[in-house]
């Protein structure tokens, strides 16, 4: 069973993955860079929770560029849209990316959890080549 720490990052991986499908909903509709960053995150995020929360070390190190890249960009939101709502939402998202990252990649539990799965998938390899 995975660490509470990958559990609840995973739950924000999720929350991350609806808050896509959110903002489309609730903007007026146009094709822009937004947009289309919108559909494919939103999908890309939900198709990481189950290995993150599996403990595959590729997930965890995807979903770090991805959110990475995601705060970065929300500065550039934030000059664009200088409205209080739109600033409260990119300051929730700026947030919420911290505690994932963290919670990915601080807590002695989660990294024995995703070592122990990297190595628990080799000598699975192994067993059934050898």
């Amino acid at each position: 069973m995975s660490p509470i720490p990958v559990r609840v990052a995973a739950a924000g991986i999720a929350v991350h993955a609806i808050n896509h499908v959110v903002v489309l909903m609730f903007s007026p509709f146009s094709w822009n860079v937004g947009t289309v960053f919108h559909l494919v995150c939103a999908p890309l995020y939900a198709a990481l929770v189950l290995p993150v929360w599996r403990g595959r070390n590729w997930a965890r190190i995807t979903i770090t560029v991805l959110l990475g890249g995601q705060f970065l960009g929300r500065f550039v939101v934030w000059a664009l849209f200088p409205s209080t709502g739109a600033h409260l939402a990119l300051i929730g998202g700026w947030a919420l990316s911290v505690v994932v990252l963290t919670l990915l990649w601080a807590p002695a539990s989660t990294r024995r959890y995703f070592r122990a799965a990297a190595h628990s998938g080799t000598r699975a390899v192994t067993k059934t080549t050898g």
